[in-house]
Order: C-alpha cells, then structure tokens, then sequence
C-alpha cells in the first residue's frame, strides 16, 4: 500500500514537472515567433534601402560612403534572416522534439531551445546596430545639409543608447536573482515591523499593570 502510494505521489509530481516544462517550452515557442516577426520588418528594411544605391545622389557620395553603406546594408540583411530562420527554426522544431522524441525529451528540448534562443536574440541584437549604421550611412551619403547630417548622426546614437540601456535595465529587473532580491527585502522589512509592532505592545503591558496596582 505504501508501495503504491509512493509511486503515485512521485507520478503525480513527474506529471505537474512536466506540466511546467511544457509552459516555459510554449512560451519560447510563442516569443520566438513574435521576434521572427520583428526581423522580417528588418529584412524588408533591408531590402528596400537596397534602391537607394541606384538614386542619382548616391552617386555623388565619397568613396568611402559608396563602400560603407552596401556593407552595412548588407549586414543587416544577412542578420536579421539569420535571427529570422533561427527563431523559426525555434518555434518549429522545438515543439516538434518534445512531442515526437523519446521519453524526457521535453526537458532536452528546452535546453536546447535556451541555447538557440540566446544565439538567435545575438543576431536580433546585431541587426538593431547595423540598422542604425545604415541610418547614419545614409545621413553621411546624400546631398543633406551639415546641419540635418549631425541631427541625423546624434539622434540614431541616442537611439542606439536607449534601445540598449533600456533592455538591459529591463532584462534586470526582471532577472530571478533581483526578483528574489527583492522578495527578501519585502521578507525582512515585514518581520522586522512586526518585530517592532511586538516590542511595543510588550512594553504597554507593564506600564498599563502600573497604573492599574497604582
């Protein structure tokens, strides 16, 4: 009868670990595919500021522009279909592995899916900086005023910063180490008032039985 009950207990905590694992596998799934949006945009970006190379005052730009600019462009093309076939890639095979493969294959497939999920968002992040490169390219390429080129030039730096100091900030506060951080502060800071709270009804007791024997 233990026995039994033992095993039970320990397939009912394999099924609701694996329950959980299935939610965090949804979840790269679901966010890969978001992301594989986001880098078709940059490809269609791409793509089209590939024209530019054919306009009249192009032409005129310096040596140095006319080699920058195809090469930066063509950066952002190779990496934003690199972010783009990985994430799909992701989202396809990912959930594919868990269902179809052996037993455990959940728990390898997510493992799998963290490593690929951080190689695919260094690619995302690549192609973020290289379209910011094609913008300022592009600001030093055609016949613009000096005025609107350093406008152009301090606004896609400034853009860069936020962009990356704002998710990194993001990505910290939402990190498990500040979370539990910060679940310890709020630990503490109750005990220590409820610490306080029984100090100071301790100390009424004696000076209330005063006044009463007085």
């Amino acid at each position: 009868m233990l026995f039994a009950d033992k095993a039970a207990l320990t397939n009912r905590a394999r099924q609701r670990m694996i329950e959980i694992r299935e939610r965090e596998l949804n979840l790269y799934a679901r966010n890969s595919r978001v992301i594989a949006t986001k880098a078709t945009l940059l490809c269609g970006i791409a793509n089209a500021g590939l024209l530019y190379v054919k306009q009249p005052y192009y032409q005129l730009a310096s040596p140095f522009i006319k080699v920058v600019y195809p090469l930066v462009l063509t950066l952002l093309l190779g990496f934003s279909m690199l972010s783009l076939m990985n994430f799909n890639l992701i989202s396809m095979l990912g959930p594919g592995l868990a269902l179809r493969g052996p037993d455990g294959s959940v728990h390898v497939a997510i493992e799998y899916i963290a490593l690929e999920y951080k190689t695919a968002s260094f690619f995302f992040l690549m192609a973020v900086l290289c379209l910011h490169l094609v913008v300022l390219a592009y600001a030093w390429a055609g016949r613009l005023l000096i005025v609107t080129r350093l406008m152009l030039t301090a606004l896609t730096i400034y853009s860069l910063y936020a962009i990356f100091h704002t998710s990194l900030l993001t990505a910290q506060q939402f990190h498990i180490s500040q979370v539990l951080a910060r679940a310890r502060a709020r630990e503490r800071a109750r005990c220590s008032s409820t610490e306080a709270r029984r100090t100071a009804g301790a100390g009424r007791i004696p000076s209330t039985r005063m006044h009463a024997h007085s």
